[in-house]
């Protein structure tokens, strides 16, 4: 009797670890199943990422200069961005409360700022954005005024529309843009500045990949008046064009080593006959770019006028694209 036991015990055990087995072979088939589905599902429509349309390259594969890539954006379907600078006095005097306009240019502020954008941006597509910004601007931020507090000394204004496209020909990466601007600011208010449209280009190559690369930047702008005093349209520019050639250094991921030239920056004054530009002086920029992230691209710079090199023709500043 002690034997047939011990023969049924074991016939239960045997059957026990089959029908274990078989259920822990179901259950890791099924696991797996499930995570290949959700890893299928996750490489067609990445979380929060735009859908490729067809032909369409990653964006990252299309712009891979850093600094590019930060004025840009993030790679979201949705997104906020901000472009903000600061522009400080000389070499010699970088936290003074005035700075000297190096290159002549009309309504440009002689006091110390810290201004840029923020906004908001929309992917029509990997390479095709929307993005709505509104202008901010501190005057004098770090210094005091008798006159206004920090607070009167700062606004948020000229909110504008822009629309971006991104794309390689020839082994050159190009970003577009094109953008409308409503004046708000007091400072051009005040000079009668009412509405702005402007339009970018800029080409970067590479050289296959290399550290070293050269590029090309193209603006051009105009602007429209609601005051005509011919006082006032002598520092009304009412249209200006300006090609900035630019190289650029990589040293590693984090940092690169960047200068912009500025030689042809024209602009014409209201005041002038139609078709009298006048060009602005030449000025150079010398900088390191810091990669912080791929959304967050620091370049902390030295303008100077190579045609007139003097510490007391020089402007410190910060530039900062920074996407989330």
């Amino acid at each position: 009797m002690l034997q047939q036991m011990n023969w049924q015990v074991k016939v239960l055990v045997a059957v026990a670890m089959v029908a274990a087995v078989q259920t822990s072979a179901q259950a890791e088939e099924q696991t797996t199943t499930a995570a290949e589905s959700a890893t299928t599902a996750e490489s067609v429509m990445p979380k929060g990422q735009v859908e490729k349309k067809e032909g369409e390259s990653d964006v990252d594969e299309v712009i891979t200069n850093r600094k590019l890539r930060a004025e840009t954006g993030a790679k979201s379907k949705y997104s906020f961005s901000a472009a903000l600078s600061y522009s400080g006095g000389t070499v010699n005097s970088p936290g003074a409360d005035t700075r000297p306009n190096i290159a002549t240019g009309t309504a440009t502020p002689t006091v110390p700022a810290m201004g840029g954008s923020l906004g908001a941006k929309y992917k029509l597509s990997q390479l095709q954005s929307l993005s709505m910004d509104v202008g901010i601007v501190s005057r004098k931020p770090f210094h005091n005024d008798a006159k206004k507090s920090l607070r009167e000394r700062t606004t948020v204004s000229n909110p504008s529309l822009t629309y971006q496209v991104v794309y390689k020909a020839g082994g050159v990466q190009n970003v577009s843009s094109v953008s409308g601007t409503i004046v708000t600011d007091d400072f051009y208010r005040e000079l009668g500045y009412q509405y702005g449209a402007d339009f970018s280009q800029t080409a970067i190559y590479d050289f296959g990949g290399s550290n070293f690369s050269m590029g090309l930047a193209f603006t051009a702008g105009m602007n429209t008046f609601d005051k005509n005093d011919a006082a006032l349209q002598a520092m009304q520019g009412d249209y200006s064009f300006g090609f900035y050639p630019f190289a650029e250094y990589v040293f590693s991921d984090r940092l690169n080593l960047r200068t912009v030239f500025r030689p042809f920056t024209f602009e014409h004054i209201r005041s002038e006959p139609f078709g009298n530009v006048i060009r602005n002086v030449y000025t150079q920029s010398v900088g390191v770019g810091v990669s912080v992230t791929r959304d967050i691209y620091l370049y902390p710079n030295v303008q100077f006028v190579p045609e007139d090199f003097r510490s007391e023709l020089t402007n410190v500043g910060l530039s900062a694209n920074i996407n989330i």
